[in-house]
């Protein structure tokens, strides 16, 4: 049978910086250990620890301090001269930590998405959420009808209870009017069998190994460059990771070709940059076939609302008044979103990781379509 409707691409994707797509899991504190002289951290087998344990006579001793001690595994293991035994007989894998600001502070990891045999991989659906993003960035750009009343009180109504939930509302219909056009028999126009992307399916990547993992701490930047290390760590594929994806297009379902795709990510590059990444004066604003992935890329990354109030001259403090709301009432005066329209941009802070001394911007890649 005949399918030339059918288009095959490889994708290729190169981190930059360091890349985090989230499992959903975190590894406690007192599953890890960090050998601070090596500056690797340890994950740990809990089976080959109890049998570790049990062979020492130590699962008492273990259980005590777990249960009555608030420090982590690695204390315990110091004050029980079995630090080096257990990295040896214990650990599933090893993570660099070269891009931990701070090597004292034993905090809770969260873990890169893994397969069923508990490897690392880049899923097909974080490229293609991204890409739909920035298609219906696109769309929006292109429409001077996009922003409709319902939205744009959802938008700026700042004092109104569930605000997040109330433009997620407004923006299901402003996404089920750029893809779900498929008008298909006996279905409701938002059904999701009505959807154009799903004429495009891309694959998730082959395995990657656990040395292309490696430690992250959050830290954010301000305006002037000035810094914080905050007490989140993250499980990132190492900056300079190359990765391949398959991509197939159902042009009688999609009907834009893949150069519609580049120009739509090269698009929302430039935007990105402009409205907000070129006012972070230490930033590297980058350039061309570039896509932000996964967690901790920022806000601007993650939404069409910066498309929708592109010539809106109160874009600044409607986008801080939104982002205030997602925070916690008594962290409001602290973190002053509301107030980011004096700075000229929001959020006022970008968020940065520190690999091999050096301070990047979490999640840009390189992307590249090539026709198979």
């Amino acid at each position: 049978m005949n399918k030339e409707y059918l288009k095959r691409y490889k994708i290729t994707i190169e981190t930059i910086g360091p890349l985090f797509i989230g499992s959903g899991h975190e590894i406690g504190k007192k599953d890890w250990v960090l050998d601070r002289k090596a500056n690797t951290a340890y994950i740990i087998d809990e089976t080959k620890l109890f049998g570790y344990l049990k062979r020492r006579n130590l699962l008492k001793s273990f259980e005590k301090y777990m249960l009555y001690n608030g420090k982590g595994l690695y204390e315990w293991a110091r004050e029980n001269n079995a630090f080096n035994d257990i990295i040896k007989q214990a650990a599933k894998y090893s993570l660099d930590c070269d891009a931990i600001a701070e090597v004292n502070t034993m905090k809770g990891i969260k873990t890169f998405i893994k397969d069923g045999y508990g490897r690392p991989y880049i899923p097909g659906s974080s490229i293609k959420g991204a890409i739909r993003n920035i298609l219906l960035s696109k769309y929006i750009e292109n429409d001077t009808n996009a922003m409709t009343r319902g939205l744009y009180q959802a938008l700026t109504d700042s004092g109104v209870r569930n605000q997040e939930k109330i433009i997620d509302k407004e923006f299901k219909a402003v996404d089920s009017k750029y893809f779900r056009t498929l008008n298909r028999e006996n279905t409701k126009s938002d059904d999701a069998v009505n959807d154009i992307m799903s004429g495009l399916r891309i694959s998730d990547s082959k395995p990657l190994e656990y040395s292309n993992l490696t430690l992250c701490q959050k830290i954010d930047a301000k305006l002037n460059g000035d810094t914080s290390n905050m007490p989140i760590f993250r499980e990132c594929i190492k900056p300079e990771t190359k990765v391949e994806l398959n991509l197939t297009i159902d042009s009688t379902v999609f009907k834009h070709d893949i150069s519609y795709i580049e120009g739509a990510i090269e698009q929302f590059l430039t935007n990105y940059n402009e409205e907000f990444l070129a006012k972070f004066r230490e930033e590297k604003v980058y350039n061309g076939n570039i896509i932000y992935l996964g967690g901790g890329a920022g806000y601007h990354t993650k939404t069409a609302i910066s498309a929708l109030l592109k010539n809106d001259a109160k874009k600044v403090k409607i986008i801080g008044n939104i982002i205030n709301n997602t925070v916690a009432r008594k962290k409001r005066d602290e973190h002053r979103h509301y107030d980011d329209y004096k700075l000229g941009v929001s959020p006022h802070i970008v968020k940065l990781t520190e690999y091999d001394g050096e301070l990047l911007q979490m999640g840009p890649c390189y992307i590249d379509f090539s026709e198979v």
